[in-house]
């Protein structure tokens, strides 16, 4: 039995392990872009209910409001109480439902917390005119100089 021994020349061993040891000094960017991409999408979603969430907040319930291609825009300020009726026939000041009975002091209270005078009125399409006017003087009697109903134009 024999057995064999190979030694290596030092010469060749040394550039072999400078081979080995090279190191690339390069940063991969696809998983941080990837990154960037997940966030920016999770921003632009969140955004948009974030808006959408405020307008609801602000406007009250949705109504089918109904068309009016002859109605000029309403000059109105961000805080301008919204009163809406829905088809239902349910009251909300601002997204808050209210009960009929306490209706003129809640427009008098949302009247003073904002200082205006104006009272924006959005009703659906079916509500009847009697009840909007019934809502009109009690608004009157709880301080609102201006009431401006809610159309949506028409759009050819």
């Amino acid at each position: 039995m024999g057995m064999t021994i190979q030694i290596e020349d030092a010469s060749v061993a040394d550039s072999e392990a400078d081979v080995s040891e090279t190191v690339v000094a390069e940063i991969n960017i696809t998983p941080l872009t990837d990154v960037f991409l997940v966030l920016l999408i999770i921003f632009m979603v969140t955004s948009t209910a974030i808006v959408e969430s405020e307008i609801t907040s602000r406007t009250g319930v949705k109504v089918a409001l109904p068309k009016a291609n002859a109605a000029g825009a309403v000059t109105k300020k961000r805080t301008d109480p919204i009163l809406t009726v829905t088809k239902n026939n349910e009251i909300y000041l601002f997204s808050r439902k209210v009960d009929v009975a306490n209706l003129e002091q809640e427009i008098r209270k949302a009247l003073n917390d904002v200082g205006s005078e104006t009272l924006l009125l959005r009703g659906d399409k079916n509500v009847f005119l009697g009840e909007a006017v019934d809502l009109m003087a009690i608004a009157k009697k709880a301080g609102a100089k201006n009431i401006a109903i809610l159309t949506q134009t028409d759009q050819k």
